[in-house]
């Protein structure tokens, strides 16, 4: 008999009920702000009566919080996604409004300054409560100062929304004559669109990695190459507006910059450790880096039997590819061993192993008003083994077709957290990136992995399993370079072949309309193996060393660039900084390609750079290597260093301070250590 959950689904918004849902938030916490005003002296002030109400009104109002949180991402029509975009700005501009409010603030001054006797994480909320206000300016700025403060806040928000609306926006194309194509399979070129025997080529990711990778026209890829690193220019502006005002703020609290400003509210102890930090793995990394290029020029001179050349920007992954065909990597072939639907559940079915979690698909009868699209999975997660054997988890929902209009990239979106224990989890993982298709089939792209789809269920699972008493300190919402570790150190796993052999399956063996239209299209030969080759896992595994030592590097410029915008010594220094042109320099200089033309301005392509995630992904690098070297690199199956990762990392959230429970964890300090093994650059 099937087990039925003691939580049903959530109902999902239509447009016309997002504003009225966003405007009744509001009015809650507006009214319970008004009522302890009114009722609470500073001398009454406590923890019980001041601060339990506040984050009451938050935990209440979460769940119904997250589904307008996700329709920002995967709205479906056009009406929902104006109706998400106004909520967006009452929001904001309600919480401006509640952190303006100097009659709330010294109510929670008065219960900090009354040093209760509190439990670890009620401690953990009076501090965060009280840290949002002091970072509006409260007990540094006068009335006026916080409202320009604010205000400057405001505007910042105003100016992140314009540019996630044109991330996700509908892109252009470029048009290409059939003959510029050559290399390129049909099936990337039965994607785009075709008109008087020209193909327009969208100015996407996956697009123009088919481009740069297959196309064997140097003119071509240029071309695709140039278009594509300027897309998104709209953004540029938008982007300077939000240093310069960031810039503002910072100086205005007395902070040395927005960097500076910023640190705070992360793991690492200073920008001066983040900065050593990536100038120590640049020195490590360039001398492999260096290697890696002259052995890409080498192929390219072989390859065009010319005496002298030079990698240009447009030649890194079609050289990048001829170096794995040389290696024997059929990306192809894997590809069709890795139907996109059937590998998510194998990875689930890794971590019921794993971690004892049991995912049973929810019944098509029980989605009925409870999904925002087509084509989305829902699982019911259970606990699988110990005492807690049998109870109910919470619900996962995998979005992973790509469709106009989602949020381009891969993400993961909280729709229910966990609150007093009472109630269930629920997580998103959505993949908005093309996918190709056989017969409607999709798959993992070639020349992709499973990672990044397991990196996004890591952020899910943590979602999934933390317990916390208060919604705030749930799951991911941490420190945000120590956020992207758990599903970072996941990774891993996509790289073992044993894993990789018992997550494939051919397509023509998951359905038998597509076995019969394989042998309809290949003369009733015999199928193909079910399970993929292990030579050719093997094989592909051994590539993931290829150029490995170039991809940190080039992801380190964005940490780089970053730390660099925000460390300016001036707040004029930032308004006539040529952001552009330090981009361009840092790229040339990391890449180790030089790119004659340098206009790119790929960091305001996607949103990790207005959204804080950014040189804290290599802190988070660091992190996730230190997990797997000291819990995992012997036994990566072994129940118990799994129980021991669960209770000791994902549980938390940040009901701890992160620093503690890794320390805890590892019995020292997490350091770079690892991570340099992992790279080959340090024994010790």
């Amino acid at each position: 008999m099937a087990r039925k959950p003691p939580q049903p689904l959530q109902q999902m918004l239509s447009a016309d009920e997002i504003v009225p849902l966003i405007k009744r938030f509001i009015a809650e916490q507006s009214s319970i702000r008004d009522t302890l005003v009114k009722t609470i002296s500073p001398s009454e002030a406590r923890y019980q009566n001041v601060i339990v109400p506040i984050q009451a009104v938050d935990d209440a109002i979460q769940g119904e919080a997250g589904v307008y949180a996700m329709l920002r991402y995967s709205g479906p029509d056009e009406p929902t996604r104006d109706a998400v975009q106004e909520a967006q700005e009452l929001w904001s501009a309600a919480g401006g409004e509640n952190l303006k409010r100097k009659d709330v603030y010294e109510l929670v001054q008065a219960v900090k300054d009354k040093n209760e006797d509190l439990g670890y994480e009620e401690r953990k909320v009076l501090e965060d409560v009280w840290s949002q206000f002091r970072r509006a300016g409260h007990g540094a700025l006068d009335e006026e100062q916080i409202k320009t403060y604010i205000g400057r806040r405001e505007r910042i928000e105003e100016l992140k929304r314009e540019f996630q609306n044109n991330l996700s926006g509908k892109g252009s194309g470029l048009w290409f004559e059939k003959d510029d194509l050559e290399g390129v399979s049909p099936q990337e070129m039965a994607r785009w669109k075709e008109e008087d025997g020209k193909m327009c080529v969208p100015l996407e990711r996956g697009d123009n990695e088919a481009i740069q990778r297959y196309a064997k026209s140097p003119e071509t890829r240029k071309r695709m190459y140039a278009a594509y690193d300027v897309r998104l220019s709209e953004n540029v502006p938008l982007y300077k507006e939000m240093i310069i005002l960031r810039d503002e703020n910072a100086r205005m609290l007395g902070y040395k910059n927005h960097a500076d400003f910023r640190i705070r509210e992360r793991t690492a102890p200073s920008t001066e450790w983040v900065d050593e930090f990536l100038e120590k793995l640049i020195k490590d990394l360039m001398p492999k880096g260096k290697k890696e290029i002259e052995r890409l020029e080498a192929k390219k001179r072989s390859h065009l039997a010319v005496e002298e050349t030079e990698i240009l920007p447009w030649d890194y992954q079609y050289y990048t590819r001829l170096l794995e065909e040389e290696a024997n990597v059929e990306h192809e072939l894997i590809s069709e061993y890795s139907p996109l639907r059937h590998t998510l559940s194998s990875m689930l079915g890794l971590f019921n192993q794993f971690l004892g979690l049991e995912f049973v698909p929810v019944p098509e009868e029980d989605l009925v008003g409870k999904l925002w699209a087509e084509n989305i999975e829902v699982w019911s997660v259970w606990e699988g083994r110990g005492e807690r054997n049998g109870e109910f988890v919470g619900y996962l929902y995998a979005d992973i077709i790509w469709r106009e209009g989602k949020y381009r990239g891969n993400c993961n979106v909280n729709l229910q957290c966990v609150s007093y224990f009472e109630i269930t989890s629920e997580g998103i993982l959505t993949s908005h990136r093309a996918t190709p298709k056989r017969m409607g089939f999709e798959f993992i792209p070639p020349r992709s992995s499973c990672a990044p789809s397991n990196h996004q269920l890591g952020h899910a699972l943590h979602d999934l399993i933390c317990r916390t008493k208060h919604t705030r300190f749930h799951g991911t919402r941490v420190k945000p370079d120590f956020g992207e570790a758990p599903s970072t150190m996941l990774e891993n796993w996509c790289w073992m072949p044993d894993e990789l052999v018992k997550m494939s399956r051919h397509y023509t063996r998951v359905d038998p309309a597509y076995a019969a239209k394989w042998k309809e299209d290949h003369d009733d030969a015999e199928l193909p193996p079910k399970k993929i080759d292990e030579k050719l896992v093997d094989r592909l595994v051994e590539s993931r060393s290829l150029n490995r030592a170039l991809w940190f590097l080039r992801q380190i410029l964005f940490a780089k660039f970053d730390l660099d915008v925000n460390s300016q010594k001036s707040t004029d220094a930032v308004r006539e900084l040529d952001e552009v042109k330090l981009y361009n320099d840092l790229k040339e200089t990391l890449t180790l390609t030089k790119n004659p033309e340098k206009r790119s301005v790929g960091y305001v392509q996607s949103n990790h750079l207005i959204t804080l995630y950014d040189a804290g992904y290599f802190s988070a690098h660091a992190f996730a290597a230190d997990f797997f070297e000291s819990n995992f690199a012997k036994d990566p199956r072994d129940p118990e260093a799994w129980d021991r990762y669960r209770h000791g990392i994902l549980q938390y959230g940040a009901s701890k301070q992160e620093m503690e429970f890794m320390t805890e964890f590892l019995g020292r300090e997490p350091g770079p250590g690892a991570l340099l093994r992992s790279l080959g650059l340090s024994k010790s």
